[in-house]
């Protein structure tokens, strides 16, 4: 059995501290102004990109080192990890749509609404300080 490697965790959990210092570093104050600075939007767009990325790395390593049933997608990762107590099932569906934000900024990066960046931008960077906080909790808990 894979052990959990908590340090691995803890370093990716402050990696998306560090991108949400960024990103509270920047100030935009409508959004019209962030349609229109193409260097602002790039920027706030990589570090969420950045950020989801770490929690997917995590989420796969809790499922992995836990030798939980393998996910088929990024999305049903977080599906999982209410089976153990690792986050409770109402933030499941917070989650998904954030890994759905990221495959649209991986893929379809011509079709990015720009008012949805915005508004996670404005209104959702907590959801990431909620999974840190989770996640921590756990490895309390371990």
């Amino acid at each position: 059995m894979y052990m959990l490697d908590k340090v691995l965790i803890e370093k990716k959990l402050r990696r998306i501290e560090d991108f949400l210092r960024e990103l509270k570093s920047v100030s935009v104050n409508n959004s019209d102004y962030f349609k229109k600075d193409i260097v602002t939007k790039r920027f706030i767009e990589r570090n969420i990109e950045l950020s989801i990325e770490q929690m997917v790395d995590i989420c796969k390593h809790l499922v992995s080192g836990l030798d939980l049933r393998e996910p088929e997608t990024y999305s049903e990762c977080f599906e999982i990890l209410p089976e153990k107590g690792i986050i409770p099932g109402e933030t499941v569906d917070i989650f998904k749509s954030m890994v759905r934000f990221r495959n649209i900024l991986i893929h379809a990066y011509e079709g990015v609404d720009d008012s949805i960046t915005y508004g996670i931008f404005k209104n959702h960077l907590d959801d990431f300080r909620t999974f840190i906080s989770l996640i921590r909790g756990y490895l309390k808990r371990k």
